[in-house]
């Protein structure tokens, strides 16, 4: 018996001998590799954070542009086993719970999950969905926390961008593309996600915009799960800066629509316009439009290059003005002194046509710009001299980018001083033979606005962090001096000269004055000396009040078509239409809205009673637009819309009732009765609304889509209508 204690005694004691040595060798001298096992297991590895890309807003801090990430949602199916065993559930119920959570928590049905669990008969980690908003991931991770299910594996999977007003300043805000192929040292990562512009503002300011990459340490246990180990080192991605812009969406919104009605009723190729505030040199508006851009999709036109910053073309007459200021501040013309112009033989053999002067006239410098004389500023710039004018010109800005410093922004071709000949300097002075940007041709007219500085035109007002702290604020910069304040002032009023009695008579509008050059010009042949015969650039410039400018526009046409090729027949209507538009915009304090409304306005005859003979023509006399309602036997007027002794604007319909007896409602129903301003503008619904004494709300830009207040219903006093409008 003793013997078999002393047995089973030797025999443990062998066996812990044994157990001992072979733990020793493993743990010093590890001979099957379980260290580095063991390393890799528990040695941290680390999780990229991916920073959010910055959003873009407008001047008014309405949202142009902004982000969404969306998120990968994984199901480890092993360890759902495992829990549902624990559980004493089947792998159906457990599937089931799992698919409920993420049914009611994001937009991927349940029936949807429930076949992705049950896909393949492995119980490996399975893909849910890669498009999980950040809020929906947020309550998925919820709800398996309080529920205690098991299994979710969740990852950065994409980001989008999100353009809230579609197509408007498309090319402006330019597009990103996706990258995925970067490496990131500091984690050893092959495969960063990026959202990289490549076009715009998304590429000009990609830096900003993009952020800076982050990470954080994680440890995984043998299924897949993280442990919660602690002391973790981490590193805060730094989410992309928003950019705030010195574009209204308004007056951005405005110019798109007057430059898409203006490519397809003058058939032209392309077309552009710039609003510039000249005393800062912020840029209000920047619009680029292409024949297809109606049709087009909105990712297309956000690819394309933008069209005022890169698309060059020669001035034409707008050049003229700027061309007699120097001459002017050097004295080599006097304000009054005449120039015979008229078509000719310049003193160096060249032939100069005047299209605007019939036979010899002679004229002063107000009257060259105003009738445009090509022989007038080709005769005064030859006095002045080629550097001089070489000087002034570079002085503008010509030859050289705007210092927007926009991806893909032209600095416009213009010769250096010593290929010149006695030609070049006739061309140039009329805008022949130098090539520019609407953004350089707006911050030389901004420079004469404003009295002679030239102002470093900019698009971002500022840059401010994720938690709305500024990190830049923009202020305007005065670069260099172009005149004195004395010929600049004399400059602008020549411009209103060329509005009231030139070549842009039709722009005149009576309740402001606006000074304006007209400017049409063939196209070069590309390559050559020579030009495209049938092709031209129509160009106008504006700029109001004259007295005191507080913008300067200009807009111009590729290839319109023959009859609008001239500045006078396109760009010109195109840019009364903007500028009346921007005028009657409800927060436009450039003109107080009663005295707009006022000047614009004519009051309504009486012509109840009056045969309708008679009643047309007091209606044609005023340049009234009317519609006659009523039999056709009867010629008496009997009742007129609107009222007589009411201001209205002339373009306003006009609806003429003719009968044999006077049926018409009671001035109580007249004024107390909601009137339909669907498909009015905003200045008419205004004009409209005052009348029947309801004030207005108005919401958006554009034509009247819709009203608060029906039509025909009863108008309480004091009521308010809202008023919906958009393009």
């Amino acid at each position: 018996m003793r013997s078999r204690y002393y047995l089973m005694l030797g025999l443990f004691g062998l066996v812990s001998l044994v157990w001992t040595a072979y733990l020793f060798s493993i743990q010093i001298f590890d001979p099957f590799k379980l260290s580095d096992v063991r390393r890799r297991r528990y040695t941290p590895q680390k999780e990229i954070l991916i920073p959010k890309r910055g959003a873009i807003l407008d001047a008014n801090g309405d949202l142009l542009v902004s982000s969404i990430s969306y998120y990968q949602i994984d199901i480890d199916r092993a360890s759902v086993k495992r829990w549902a065993e624990g559980k004493e559930l089947s792998l159906g119920q457990a599937y089931t719970q799992i698919a409920k959570v993420i049914g009611s928590a994001s937009s991927v049905t349940k029936e949807k999950v429930l076949e992705r669990l049950n896909k393949g008969n492995k119980l490996s980690s399975i893909q849910i969905s890669n498009k999980i908003r950040e809020s929906e991931l947020d309550q998925i991770i919820k709800q398996f926390e309080a529920k205690e299910l098991p299994g979710l594996i969740h990852s950065f999977s994409s980001m989008k961008r999100i353009y809230s007003k579609g197509k408007l300043a498309g090319r402006v805000l330019g597009a990103v593309s996706e990258k995925s192929n970067g490496f990131d040292s500091e984690t050893s990562s092959k495969s960063l996600y990026q959202l990289a512009g490549v076009c715009g503002i998304e590429a000009t300011y990609d830096n900003l915009l993009s952020g800076a990459y982050g990470w954080r340490e994680v440890v995984l246990d043998a299924n897949s799960e993280r442990v919660p180990y602690p002391n973790f080192h981490q590193k805060k991605p730094r989410n992309g800066y928003n950019l705030k812009l010195t574009v209204d969406s308004d007056i951005q919104e405005i110019v798109e629509a007057a430059l898409t009605e203006g490519v397809e009723k003058y058939s032209a190729s392309n077309a552009g316009c710039v609003v510039m505030e000249p005393k800062t040199g912020r840029i209000l508006a920047m619009a680029g439009i292409s024949r297809n851009d109606k049709d087009d999709d909105p990712n297309i036109i956000r690819n394309q290059t933008n069209i005022p910053a890169s698309f060059m073309f020669e001035p034409g007459s707008t050049m003229k003005p700027l061309t007699l200021l120097p001459a002017l501040e050097n004295k080599v013309v006097g304000f009054n002194e005449t120039i015979v112009c008229g078509t000719q033989i310049m003193p160096n053999g060249r032939r100069i046509a005047d299209t605007h002067i019939g036979g010899l006239k002679p004229l002063a410098p107000r009257d060259i710009l105003a009738k445009s004389s090509n022989v007038g500023i080709a005769a005064i710039a030859t006095r002045l001299g080629p550097t001089k004018l070489y000087e002034q010109f570079i002085n503008y800005g010509f030859g050289q980018k705007s210092g927007l410093n926009l991806f893909g922004e032209s600095s416009g071709l213009f010769q250096k001083l010593d290929v010149w000949d006695s030609y070049t300097i006739q061309s140039i002075s009329f805008g022949q033979g130098i090539s520019v940007t609407a953004i350089q041709l707006a911050a030389a007219y901004s420079a004469v606005a404003n009295g002679g500085d030239y102002m470093k035109p900019y698009l971002i007002d500022s840059i401010t962090d994720d938690a709305g702290k500024v990190v830049e604020q923009f202020e305007p910069k005065a670069l260099r001096r172009i005149g004195s304040k004395t010929i600049t002032d004399t400059i602008k009023v020549y411009l209103q000269g060329v509005v009231d009695r030139g070549t842009a008579r039709h722009v005149r509008l009576d309740y402001i004055k606006i000074g304006g050059k007209t400017g049409t010009a063939e196209k070069n042949t590309e390559g050559t000396k020579g030009y495209v015969g049938g092709k031209y650039s129509s160009v106008f410039m504006a700029m109001f009040p004259i007295e005191d400018p507080q913008m300067v526009i200009v807009t111009f046409y590729d290839e319109p078509a023959p009859g609008y090729h001239y500045g006078s027949t396109s760009a010109a209507p195109t840019t009364k239409q903007i500028i009346e538009n921007i005028l009657f915009m409800p927060d436009c304090d450039i003109l107080p809205f009663n005295e707009r409304l006022r000047q614009s306005s004519l009051i309504m005859p009486s012509l109840a009673g009056k045969h309708l003979f008679e009643a047309e023509r007091i209606l044609n006399s005023h340049g009234f637009l009317y519609k006659i309602e009523g039999p056709d036997s009867a010629s008496i007027v009997v009742d007129q819309f609107p009222k007589a002794g009411v201001s209205v604007d002339k373009n306003h319909p006009i609806t003429v009732k003719i009968g044999k007896a006077i049926n018409k409602p009671t001035a109580d129903t007249a004024l107390n009765v909601m009137p339909d301003l669907t498909g009015f503008t905003i200045r008419k619904a205004m004009q409209v609304a005052a009348r029947h004494k309801t004030s207005l709300k108005v919401q958006g830009t554009g034509i009247v889509r819709k009203q608060s207040i029906q039509p025909g219903s009863k108008v309480l006093a004091n009521s308010a209508c809202v008023i919906e409008a958009r393009i």
